[in-house]
């Protein structure tokens, strides 16, 4: 995950998944994409393709620089 002081800097999340649906995920790829390349997602389309949204439990968390 980038953070805004330095977008090379990055924590690692580690857990188990603790629910996994459908629902919102075309949404949420559409909001990431909208803030980092300024339109919707354009690789997302076709009926065999499936967005999935993931909560995961946190067991944990890392950083490289600390």
């Amino acid at each position: 995950m980038p953070l805004p002081d330095d977008p090379s800097r990055y924590v690692e999340v580690r857990g188990r998944v603790t629910e996994v649906t459908e629902d919102g995920a075309r949404q949420h790829i559409d909001e990431l994409a909208q803030r980092y390349i300024g339109r919707p997602y354009p690789w997302f389309g076709g009926r065999d393709q499936v967005r999935l949204l993931l909560r995961i439990s946190p067991e944990k968390v890392t950083s490289p620089r600390g």
